[in-house]
C-alpha cells in the first residue's frame, strides 16, 4: 500500500499548492443551485476523508457490516461557503496527510477485511484505491469548475 500511499500524498500536495492561492470570495462562488463551489467541492472531499478514516480504521479490526455511509447532502448540511477558504483547505490536507501515514502502514493481513453493505462488499484494499480515484475525479471537477469561473468572470 506504499505505493498508493504515494501516490495520494502526491495529490494532495498538488491540490493544495494549485488551489491554496485562490482566494475566499472567489472559492465561494456558486455559478447554479447545481454547481458546487470551490469551497464545496473541497467541503466534499472533507467528507470523503473523514469517512473513509472510519471505515479504514474500523476495518483494521474486522469487516464491517452496516456501517453508515454518507451523501452527498453533506455539502448543504456543512454550509462550506461560509466556511474561511484557508482553513478548510488545510483541514483537507491535513486529514488527507493523515490517510497517507495510514494507508502507508497498512498491514497486508487486514487488505482483505470486507465492508458490507446493501450495495454489496468491498475489501480495505478496494476501499483505499477507490478513494484515491474519488480525489481525481474531483481534482478533474475543480479544474473544470474553475475554468467556469475564470470564464464568468
Amino acid at each position: 500500500m506504499k505505493e498508493a500511499a504515494a501516490r495520494l500524498e502526491k495529490l494532495a500536495g498538488e491540490l493544495y499548492k494549485k488551489y491554496g492561492v485562490l482566494d475566499d470570495d472567489f472559492c465561494a462562488i456558486q455559478l447554479s443551485e447545481d454547481k458546487w463551489s470551490v469551497k464545496e467541492i473541497f467541503g466534499h472531499l472533507v467528507d470523503s476523508a473523514s469517512n473513509n478514516f472510519q471505515r479504514f480504521m474500523r476495518l483494521q479490526e474486522g469487516d464491517l457490516n452496516n456501517f453508515p455511509g454518507y451523501g452527498l447532502e453533506w455539502v448543504k448540511l456543512a454550509p462550506y461557503n461560509s466556511c474561511s477558504w484557508n482553513s478548510l483547505l488545510t483541514l483537507w490536507r491535513e486529514h488527507n496527510l493523515l490517510l497517507v501515514h495510514i494507508i502507508a502502514n497498512l498491514e497486508t493481513t487486514v487488505l482483505s477485511n470486507q465492508w458490507t453493505t446493501d450495495d454489496g462488499t468491498m475489501s480495505l484494499e478496494f476501499l483505499v484505491n477507490d478513494y484515491i480515484r474519488h480525489m481525481e475525479v474531483h481534482r478533474d471537477h475543480l479544474e473544470e469548475r474553475v475554468k467556469e469561473l475564470m470564464e464568468s468572470k
